[in-house]
């Protein structure tokens, strides 16, 4: 069984940043991850927010150098292992993945998140070319455009009104006739300039470079 002093499990940003930390603190680091070092800011196809990159980066090339930036500092990255158990024993953190099991004396969990999906056709095709999931870090792009939010929750209302002050024509669709968010978010999202369209459900995205339009289904018409 290898032995570390500290074994971060998840190599998106956030794990890589622990993963440089660690090592720069001179304790004996291992990063694990279950696919490849980048997590959800690997897919994003420009980062424009990112401190010293006014210029835009790929978040591929991003999260590339990060990767080598914790190499660089004394991190072991194992990429494509998955880890399946934690336990304790002793004063150990005892790790087990699909490869091998290890033990440390701290272990960080950076797992991340996996944004819902609505698995219709053309979704995943166009993530990152008008189909978004983070409304605070993609709003931008849809300035003085039309752009459609699909749900009904506290998320879907907050991305409505925030995105109203940016495109040009904003929808919010809702599969039911009632919105399922809190009541203030409601009332705010009834003072912007957003169209609701109710009973109605999102069944595909279309667009080849970038989304161009969607198919929508209203159960009541």
């Amino acid at each position: 069984m290898e032995s570390w002093d500290l074994i971060i499990i998840g190599a998106g940003p956030a794990g890589l940043t622990a993963g440089i930390y660690g090592a720069r603190s001179g304790l004996k680091t291992l990063v694990l991850e279950e696919k490849t070092p980048g997590g959800a800011a690997a897919e994003t196809p420009l980062v424009e927010n990112y401190p010293g990159f006014s210029g835009g980066i790929s978040g591929r090339d991003l999260v590339d150098k990060m990767a080598e930036h914790c190499r660089k500092a004394g991190a072991e990255i194992k990429q494509l292992e998955r880890s399946i158990e934690l336990n304790v024993k002793d004063e150990r953190r005892i790790v087990k993945t699909d490869r091998a099991t290890y033990s440390a004396s701290a272990v960080i969990i950076a797992s991340g998140c996996h944004y819902r999906e609505l698995g219709v056709p053309g979704e995943k095709e166009l993530r990152g070319r008008g189909v978004s999931y983070c409304t605070l870090c993609d709003g931008p792009f849809f300035k003085g455009k039309k752009v459609i939010v699909i749900g009904g929750g506290n998320a879907a209302i907050v991305s409505a009104i925030y995105l109203a002050n940016l495109a040009s024509d904003v929808k919010l669709a809702h599969r039911r006739s009632q919105l399922r968010a809190e009541e203030a978010l409601v009332k705010d999202l009834h003072a912007q300039k957003v169209n609701v369209l109710w009973n109605t459900e999102l069944k595909e995205i279309r667009g080849d470079v970038k989304v161009k339009s969607v198919v929508l289904f209203n159960s009541k018409t």
